[in-house]
């Protein structure tokens, strides 16, 4: 399992321009809708919802990585964002969001799938050069790149 794999061009966005979080999770719950991945957003927004009162997803660095596994999503995915302006997600550093990999689970996939692509979209982003790049991104090709040249692989 790769990353890239799982990026699509049609679900990527530079120019959400919601103002809080619960707007840019439905904005972007809807690029799955758009491209088939998800049968009905406000499913799987609840489902993201859900796993946010577990613990948040913001990482740190302006970066979130909101997730929902849930019977509306058809395929596993990753949706990315860059904000036009930050927003609250009571990241662990305390730090507004502008960058946003979020990521849809089938239910009844396996229990440790949704983790396995978390660690890699983790360890990608442990990477400084990944971080410098994705600030200077602004198109969906620079971020395509990115992903190309850091090839990460599930073990």
């Amino acid at each position: 399992m790769k990353i890239l794999e799982l990026l699509n061009k049609d679900q990527m966005s530079f120019d959400i321009k919601e103002d809080d979080q619960l707007a840019v999770i439905k904005d972007m719950a809807g690029m799955f809708l758009k491209t088939g991945v998800i049968d009905n957003v406000d499913d799987y927004v609840d489902s993201v919802l859900e796993r946010e009162k577990t613990g948040t997803t913001g990482i740190g660095g302006g970066i979130a990585i909101p997730h929902g596994k849930s019977k509306s999503v058809k395929e596993s995915s990753v949706a990315f964002a860059k904000l036009s302006k930050p927003v609250k997600w009571n990241a662990l550093d305390g730090k507004d969001v502008s960058i946003i990999f979020m990521l849809s689970i089938p239910a009844e996939s396996a229990s440790n799938e949704h983790l396995k692509l978390l660690s890699l979209l983790a360890q990608s982003l442990m990477d400084d050069d990944v971080i410098e790049a994705l600030d200077k991104a602004t198109t969906k090709d620079d971020i395509i790149n990115i992903f190309k040249n850091k090839e990460i692989v599930e073990q």
